[in-house]
């Protein structure tokens, strides 16, 4: 049975999408890191990595966030990724629409069943 989820924020370009999704299915006061996960889709491998969430800044111009596996700093209508371990920048198109391609929703599915 599908896990539901909402996508709170999308980032994509050729080769990487990043996106935040929010669990349905657990209440609304469990821990944050049941409920909310950053993702990271390698296009290319097919793989998806969870990002380990550190911390976040709201501002009405800009987000960042930061995670173990490097930084995120988006508005509206773009974003840069910043890898920790390689310094290596991606830039990314942020996109409000609310179906995800379909190798990338398979993947998100396939992660939430396992979580």
């Amino acid at each position: 049975m599908p896990i539901p989820y909402r996508t709170l924020f999308f980032l994509d370009n050729a080769t990487t999408s990043i996106l935040e999704v929010k669990r349905l299915d657990r209440p609304d006061d469990a821990a944050p890191d049941q409920l909310y996960h950053w993702l990271l889709f390698d296009k290319a491998a097919g793989h998806l990595t969870r990002l380990d969430f550190l911390s976040m800044l709201s501002r009405p111009q800009a987000e960042e966030r930061e995670f173990e596996q490097g930084s995120l700093r988006f508005d509206q209508h773009t974003g840069v990724y910043t890898s920790a371990t390689t310094r290596a920048t991606q830039q990314l198109a942020a996109s409000r629409h609310g179906e995800l391609p379909q190798q990338l929703a398979t993947a998100v599915e396939g992660y939430l069943q396992s979580v």
